[in-house]
């Protein structure tokens, strides 16, 4: 390498100034090259770092984010049934009554009005519509009221599998989404009532016990009550707005039935409400819990109609306790309806129990039109238990019924003066199934009254007291009990399918009955 530097140092030297200086400049920029060339050329980019605002997600869409009126319009709909049938409160479907969260104090009714139709599609504005987030309601896990979950099978140990299956599903399905609205229209309830309605699921929603009953006294009836006003509403333990309120009711109620098939405190008027309260339960959810003790209940039920009575017109009926040998009417209609009930919800009824049921029914009614307590009289409120068992038993053709159905329309709806003070609501809560059942003159007649009453009478929390004011017998039952059955008379729009839209509906088991001498 030495020796070639020398050769070329000479050579140049050898050379023109000129030449010299111009090969000098080529070794000087092909060395400027190579400097550059070998220099790596990093270019500093700005760091960025990705940052999230440590706020909380937008909330998902609100249920009043969609049109309440489509339910109405698109009658051949095939969605979802299930859901927040209750709404959620503020403004929209199912929302807040007023401004200030309460029904109005002052009410005019519009039955008369000049355009029906308005004041009926007015109820859509209220009408929970489906939501799609009501699943996210978390259902009670594990067993309760003294029975282990399953591990496995059809629930998985939750209270609230989805029993009802798109509109008019199990017997159930009017009572949720656009069957809902659309009963309210058809049977003249409005959006008033359905506001009443809500005003008072909510009032029981605070005022419901740790336990999941209600009140103190007779807190298994009432309890049953309870839950029936939201299982009747449509409300299920999937509901947005309810859902936790029925799983503690459900709960409660089936703590209420003991290993022998009765309720904890033998009452007969107890097991009948529970028996109906978890029928009903059972039918909208299908759940494996609710299953179990219902069918404890039911073979109670069964097992206590078949004491022997010491009057013969008494058998096929029930009385206060187990095994006594006398009936009445009373008792018997809250276990009949319940029984009822179990058959729609699935369950096997042996058809004997209804033929005797009828039997009894039958065997205390009155030629001059309706029923009596013990034997044949005129008790407005016995007739009314009456004709809706007889009813349901396949019954409303029988001229016996519209005979008792026209003393029925002779009753007046008086909240400063009722009639029967000791169990006017009791009253009311069956005169206004037994005349829905009756349908055409005798349901225009009791819904003009028995809707715009209790819409007028309700409190601004949402509940009701019990008519009469302190002469009433039913104000030693607390407002709980007078609160669920004016909710429950306010439901009675899709509560129950009309007498000839359940033989109609294939779900239903028809049964037996007697025949009307």
């Amino acid at each position: 390498m030495k020796a070639l530097t020398s050769k070329f140092l000479k050579w140049l030297m050898e050379q023109t100034t000129f030449v010299r200086y111009f090969v000098i400049a080529i070794l000087f920029h092909v060395l400027i090259l190579f400097i550059m060339g070998s220099v790596k050329i990093v270019a500093e980019m700005p760091k960025i770092i990705a940052a999230f605002d440590s706020g909380a997600l937008p909330p998902p869409p609100k249920v009043d984010d969609v049109d309440p009126f489509a339910a109405l319009r698109d009658f051949e709909y095939s969605g979802p049934t299930l859901g927040g049938g209750g709404g959620t409160p503020g403004k929209g479907p199912g929302g807040i009554p007023t401004a200030a969260g309460t029904t109005p104090t002052e009410y005019k009714a519009n039955i008369a009005a000049a355009d029906q139709n308005a004041a009926d599609n007015a109820v859509a504005e209220v009408i929970g519509v489906v939501s799609e987030s009501a699943t996210a309601v978390a259902r009670l896990q594990g067993g309760f009221g003294g029975m282990a979950a399953p591990t496995t099978g059809f629930g998985e140990g939750k209270i609230g599998t989805a029993g009802i299956k798109g509109p008019g599903g199990g017997g159930f399905g009017q009572r949720v989404g656009p069957m809902r609205a659309q009963s309210i229209a058809k049977h003249k309830g409005t959006q008033e009532t359905e506001k009443a309605v809500l005003a008072a699921l909510r009032w029981l929603k605070e005022n419901q016990n740790k336990d999941g009953s209600w009140g103190k006294s007779s807190p298994e009836a009432i309890g049953a009550l309870g839950l029936l006003s939201f299982l009747g509403h449509g409300e299920t333990p999937d509901s947005e707005e309810f859902g936790a309120t029925v799983t503690k009711a459900v709960s409660y109620v089936v703590s209420t039935v003991g290993a022998d098939g009765y309720v904890k405190s033998k009452n007969m008027y107890c097991q009948g409400a529970v028996t109906l309260a978890l029928s009903e339960a059972y039918g909208m959810t299908q759940s494996p819990l609710v299953k179990e003790p219902l069918e404890r209940l039911v073979k109670g039920n069964l097992e206590a109609q078949k004491v022997k009575k010491t009057n013969p017109i008494h058998q096929g009926g029930w009385h206060y306790s187990p095994a006594m040998p006398t009936t009445d009417t009373s008792v018997s209609g809250w276990i009949i309806m319940g029984l009822k009930s179990a058959r729609i919800a699935g369950l096997q009824i042996p058809d004997e129990a209804y033929q005797q049921a009828s039997k009894y029914l039958w065997n205390v009614y009155d030629p001059a039109g309706g029923f009596g307590y013990m034997g044949p009289s005129r008790s407005p409120n016995m007739t009314a238990v009456g004709v809706l068992c007889q009813m349901f038993l396949e019954h409303s053709d029988s001229p016996k019924i519209k005979k008792a159905l026209d003393f029925l329309k002779l009753q007046k709806v008086d909240w400063e003066k009722p009639v029967n003070a000791s169990f006017t609501l009791y009253g009311w809560y069956y005169m206004t199934q037994a005349m829905f059942q009756g349908g055409g003159s005798y349901w225009e007649y009791w819904n003009k009254q028995i809707r715009d009453t209790l819409v007028k009478a309700q409190a601004s929390d949402g509940h009701w007291d019990a008519p009469g004011g302190a002469k009433s017998g039913e104000n030693s039952y607390g407002p709980a009990y007078s609160t669920t059955l004016c909710c429950l008379c306010l439901e009675v729009y899709y509560r129950y399918l009309p007498i000839y839209q359940e033989m109609e509906h294939k779900g239903a088991q028809a049964p037996a009955t007697a025949t009307a001498k």
